[in-house]
């Protein structure tokens, strides 16, 4: 149930999401995004019932798909269907490259979007690509993915994989959480990793630290003049999955000025639902290898045996994934004021990337958040914070008005 508190509060305030995988959908499937689809998470029509009203969109160029030499244009497809998505629906979308520019479209009724890299392997170690990308609209890149490129590890790397059976029990280190520590590739950012944050500090293009190893998190914050951004990452002191940020992390944000960006993805907000949503991966991964020793890849029975296994898989997790609702978001939330401040907390829903709580089934949903954190006491100020205003802070800090 929306109040007419929350509706007022909640249409007359800037939503800033920090993180969307949608223009996936356009680039792989040529999906409209422009029209109300009915699939996935976010479409134009869907952002405007929710007042999604400033959208970081990301173009995420998948490295076990995409052959180093594939990257930079597959960086381009993204970045051409987002201008497309401009050009097709003016009155809708706007494409937005300062905080001056959010300003102006959204006081014009209209989505201001901006450009992101998800990955920094993207720019195929390269500064004159990492310019070029400043150039076609991108301002921020999330350092790495899950795992390390040439110039900076990765989370799953330093971590382990959440569901990896045949991991190198040589890079281990030690087990912390239930979780497998690895010795990561670099130990954090190389003198190269720290080029590229000093350019992106120079060119004026946010450094997001989402997804990066412990160590290269702490590297960022000693290189960096200007403030981050963790555009999709929730409280691990909640959910206890390495992507998440911890307590110390929290604190070196919001000194640094910057905001971390809660994400909606059912196993970084619930921890019930992480760990036992790992268990049944690691299973299905057991299986699956098990299979591969017995039978042929792609063989009759091999094929038979997996259908089975998916079957029984999702009979089992589905369910799970079900169980967190979207209340939890603000527990998040709450973790994030208490341990960074107001001003340092955000939105990054990580829209079709994730897998998201029951009530929060696409965009049109956030208002949700806005009652919620009316009915735990926040007030009209500090809302307004979350919803938009710190993110719009940092993105004029970094990138100027």
């Amino acid at each position: 149930m929306i109040t007419n508190k929350a509706k007022e509060l909640h249409f007359s305030s800037l939503v800033f999401d920090t993180h969307s995988d949608s223009l996936g959908r356009t680039v792989d499937n040529e999906e409209d995004l422009g029209t109300n689809t009915l699939n996935g998470h976010m479409d134009l029509p869907r952002m405007k019932l929710g007042n999604q009203n400033a959208q970081f969109f990301a173009a995420f160029v998948d490295s076990e798909r995409f052959k180093v030499e594939e990257a930079v244009n597959r960086a381009n497809q993204y970045f051409d269907a987002f201008d497309n998505l401009c050009i097709n629906y003016p009155e809708t979308l706007v494409k937005a490259k300062t905080a001056s520019d959010v300003i102006r479209i959204r006081k014009e009724g209209k989505i201001a979007g901006i450009l992101c890299v998800e990955g920094g392997h993207a720019i195929v170690d390269s500064l004159d690509v990492l310019k070029m990308f400043h150039s076609r609209g991108v301002r921020y890149m999330t350092l790495t993915h899950n795992m390390s490129n040439n110039w900076a590890d990765g989370i799953q790397d330093e971590a382990g994989s959440e569901a990896i059976i045949d991991w190198d029990k040589s890079k281990i280190i030690h087990e912390e959480n239930g979780w497998l520590k690895y010795d990561t590739k670099h130990n954090g950012l190389t003198e190269f990793g720290k080029k590229v944050i000093k350019e992106m500090n120079s060119i004026g293009m946010i450094v997001d630290i989402s997804h990066v190893a412990r160590k290269t998190f702490w590297d960022v914050i000693e290189t960096t003049k200007k403030p981050v951004m963790a555009s999709h990452s929730s409280a691990y002191s909640i959910a206890k999955n390495p992507r998440n940020i911890d307590d110390d992390q929290l604190k070196a944000v919001a000194k640094n000025n910057g905001v971390v960006c809660v994400n909606y993805e059912v196993t970084f907000v619930s921890d019930k639902c992480n760990q036992e949503t790992r268990k049944i991966d690691t299973w299905k991964q057991s299986e699956i290898k098990k299979l591969e020793s017995k039978y042929k890849i792609n063989s009759e029975l091999y094929n038979e045996y997996i259908k089975k296994i998916n079957i029984e898989h999702n009979k089992i997790s589905l369910p799970l994934l079900k169980q967190p609702i979207y209340t939890e978001i603000v527990d998040h939330i709450d973790h994030m004021v208490d341990v960074a401040g107001i001003d340092h907390v955000g939105l990054g829903s990580d829209f079709d990337g994730s897998r998201t709580p029951t009530g929060m089934e696409d965009c049109s949903k956030i208002p949700l958040i806005t009652q919620e954190l009316i009915n735990r006491n926040y007030t009209n100020d500090e809302i307004k914070k979350i919803l938009g205003l710190n993110v719009l802070r940092v993105l004029s800090d970094v990138v100027g008005s």
